[in-house]
């Protein structure tokens, strides 16, 4: 009987793995997290490996396993003390759940009026201030940024900003 069993790859070998996986006919699992990222005084959308280094595959362990343990990209079969444990389908189906076309979309932050944030990158990267509100398209929102004797309102990009 086939089950799900997690699979460590080499290092940035996931999508390589699952490829070479489902051309055998294996069922894989490499799940994908999408997000905006502040790099180098702008954002980026980055898709990367929800887990770094480990694949989901099922398979039958005795049929299967030489298979999979010797497809190219793959490093071991994770194991404990030499056993192989399969996961519960009701993990990999709460996985499942949450991927649009392989990819999970990282949520954004809820932030309340008044809420205290401080400003995590970007030039203002260590200032405090009061949450306000959402803009338009809710990518931006403004909030009151505090000074010594004065608070200036502003916007900013969400992604920017975390709770005090």
């Amino acid at each position: 009987m086939k089950h799900w069993y997690v699979v460590s790859t080499k290092a940035r070998n996931e999508d390589r793995s699952a490829a070479n996986l489902a051309q055998g006919g294996i069922e894989v699992l490499a799940p994908r997290l999408k997000f905006r990222r502040w790099r180098e005084g702008k954002f980026v959308e980055i898709t990367e490996p929800m887990f770094p280094g480990y694949i989901f595959v099922k398979f039958h362990p005795v049929d299967e396993f030489r298979l999979v343990k010797y497809t190219r990209g793959i490093k071991t079969i994770v194991n404990f003390n030499g056993r192989i444990i399969p996961l519960a389908d009701d993990l990999i189906s709460f996985i499942q759940e949450r991927l649009v076309d392989g990819v999970a979309t990282v949520e954004k932050k809820e932030f309340r009026k008044g809420e205290k944030i401080i400003i995590q990158e970007g030039p203002f990267k260590g200032f405090s201030g009061i949450f306000e509100k959402e803009l338009d398209g809710k990518e931006r929102i403004a909030i009151l940024l505090e000074g010594v004797d004065y608070c200036a309102r502003m916007e900013i990009d969400r992604e920017l900003i975390a709770s005090a």
